[in-house]
């Protein structure tokens, strides 16, 4: 596979349908809206698809479909597996597992949702490459921390970004990061997590399901309980996000935003010892 520094991981998605002159391609349902506004920025059109309640497609699909399928949270690097030796034409969206092999015909990854304090930055490996000259990203920016409306502001900025070369600083600070620390740090407080919370999370997550993740995905067994966990972390000094809030009610995958709460495997280890003594 070939190695490409791109400036964002929507834009890795843009430049594969380009590169496999891409007419049609399943996403699912359950992903971030702006996959979907890439896909369509190209004049793709789009085949959703619905997953369950372990993340895995609940289609089958023709053997040369195009077919995206997202790493959620990083723990699905053994459906990843699966589907890869199932599908051609697989391209997997692991900009939540940066230490994930590639597989299928191509594999895109976020450099700012893994490293704190980057501001884009994303690494595709692909099968096939697009001969054209694309233009470096000139952004100018320093790393120190954001607050939630400069998050936002970044954000928008990316959504209207074109496929650019990865920003120069962006690449000089990500060559300061020492990421066989990040990886320990992640896994060791992942690790923690799962054994404080296993118990009573309705995902079961074993080693095979991961790598590195990106974070710990707790499923709560109602809407009550995960409102009360994340008001509990928060109290603490520990941000939570709930994914993606942009489905009916009717669709399975809605129980992902309201029972679902993915608490950081990069917060400091005395947060955690503090939730621990608490319980």
């Amino acid at each position: 596979m070939k190695k490409i520094e791109l400036n964002t991981a929507r834009n890795c998605l843009r430049y594969v349908i380009k590169a496999f002159d891409i007419k049609e391609i399943y996403i699912p349902y359950y992903n971030c809206p702006s996959l979907r506004n890439a896909v369509f920025k190209e004049n793709c059109k789009i085949k959703f698809y619905h997953i369950d309640k372990n993340f895995y497609p609940k289609e089958n699909f023709d053997k040369n479909s195009f077919i995206l399928y997202t790493n959620y949270f990083g723990i699905c690097d053994d459906i990843v597996d699966k589907l890869a030796r199932k599908y051609d034409n697989l391209i997997t969206d692991n900009a939540h597992s940066f230490y994930s092999e590639a597989k299928g015909i191509a594999s895109f990854y976020s450099l700012r949702k893994f490293f704190p304090n980057l501001k884009d930055g994303a690494f595709l490996y692909t099968t096939k490459t697009l001969n054209e000259n694309i233009p470096q990203d000139e952004y100018q920016y320093d790393t120190k921390e954001m607050s939630f409306e400069e998050l936002c502001k970044n954000e928008k900025r990316l959504d209207y970004e074109d496929i650019k070369i990865i920003n120069k600083n962006t690449k000089k600070y990500f060559s300061k990061i020492d990421t066989e620390i990040e990886k320990i740090k992640r896994l060791e407080n992942f690790k923690n997590w799962n054994k404080l919370l296993e118990k009573t999370n309705l995902l079961k997550i074993s080693p095979k399901m991961y790598t590195i993740p990106f974070a710990y995905p707790y499923l709560a067994s109602s809407e009550k309980e995960a409102n009360e966990l994340a008001s509990d972390l928060k109290l603490r000094g520990i941000n939570i996000f709930r994914y993606w809030n942009n489905l009916p009610e009717s669709y399975e995958e809605k129980v992902f935003y309201k029972n679902l709460i993915v608490i950081p495997s990069v917060i400091e280890n005395s947060k955690l010892k503090i939730y621990v003594n608490k319980l």
